[in-house]
């Protein structure tokens, strides 16, 4: 498998990529009434723009042939793609859902917790585990380390909550809750899914990630286009008489997201997509760094501190953990 960066280099961009990750959710703190929904159809609208743009200008440089010959010599490739693109987009939209029904801490552990697990099996299935059985204790390892840190930090979130008197409705967790966490989770693996798949059987990354923001984009306006006509929504998401700041921070959004997505596609040959998904899963540290950035940690117990402390703390040794093995 042909490989684009060092071990090194790799693993630097995929952290990078990590953190624009867990940075442009924060534009939900700038919306002042704009619907999220709107948010999202922009966001997979730039996504797809951005990237097949650099795909056109770059692809004379770095394919052997043309783009059309290429997808239809793998078109079993391409179509996994594109659902696994469709999936991870609709695993966003539907994971708002979940946090609003049953809260930050149950979606994190539950739908939060069985996507990494569903990710790491994934990206297995597709590539295989690696032959050294060190590495092999340490993606075992570093996937419970995550899902603990994720637990762990969701609740600090909820601590601090307690620590600022913020009332939060009790919730009935049926079993249709628990169909649709499930559900998201499933979703959310598109990204596994259509990058493993690339990766594995040596697909371009620039296409794979071509080919996951059009997935994304196609599925976005169905869905959303669907609802925007239904509500009659068209003009607020057009912004029309508004302010168009919504918009123009989902296009610095979509830079971040798929901007993210393709340093990590391009990264992923040297790492393995299992050991990229793991890494990428320290986006997390940066949405709460982001939230101290915002004060939301001002003011907290000490309980709450060990909480979050404990929960940023195991991200990083997880992320140690990957790099001592890969690096040393």
């Amino acid at each position: 498998m042909e490989t684009y960066f060092s071990i090194e280099v790799s693993m630097f961009l995929t952290l990078l990529a990590a953190a624009m990750w867990g940075s442009w959710l924060q534009i939900q703190k700038h919306l002042h009434g704009y619907p999220i929904a709107g948010v999202i159809f922009w966001l997979y609208t730039f996504s797809f723009v951005l990237i097949w743009a650099i795909t056109f200008v770059v692809a004379p440089f770095l394919l052997d042939r043309s783009i059309l010959e290429i997808s239809l010599e793998n078109a079993d490739t391409v179509l996994t793609i594109l659902v696994g693109g469709g999936f991870m987009s609709m695993g966003l939209y539907c994971s708002l859902v979940v946090v609003g029904k049953v809260g930050l801490l149950l979606s994190t552990t539950i739908s939060g917790g069985i996507g990494i697990v569903l990710g790491v099996f994934t990206s297995i299935a597709e590539e295989g585990l690696p032959d050294d059985r060190v590495a092999q204790a340490l993606i075992i390892l570093t996937t419970v380390i995550f899902i603990t840190a994720g637990f762990v930090c969701a609740m600090a979130s909820s601590s601090r909550d307690r620590d600022h008197r913020v009332k939060t409705e009790s919730r009935t967790i049926s079993v249709t809750v628990i169909l649709l966490m499930l559900f998201t989770a499933i979703l959310q693996n598109g990204w596994s899914m259509g990058t493993a798949a690339g990766t594995a059987r040596g697909f371009a990354p620039v296409l794979t990630c071509a080919y996951m923001a059009t997935g994304s984009f196609l599925s976005v306006l169905i869905v959303t286009g669907i609802s925007f006509t239904l509500k009659k929504q068209w003009k607020l998401v057009f912004a029309v008489g508004q302010s168009k700041a919504p918009i123009w921070m989902s296009a610095a959004a979509a830079f971040c997201h798929y901007g993210g997505n393709l340093m990590s596609i391009y990264s992923m040959p040297a790492l393995s997509a299992t050991v990229s998904f793991l890494l990428g899963k320290s986006a997390n540290v940066w949405t709460i760094f982001w939230g101290m950035y915002y004060k939301e940690f001002s003011n907290i117990s000490r309980k709450t501190k060990v909480f979050l402390w404990s929960g940023i703390g195991l991200y990083f040794a997880g992320i140690i953990l990957l790099g001592i093995y890969y690096l040393f």
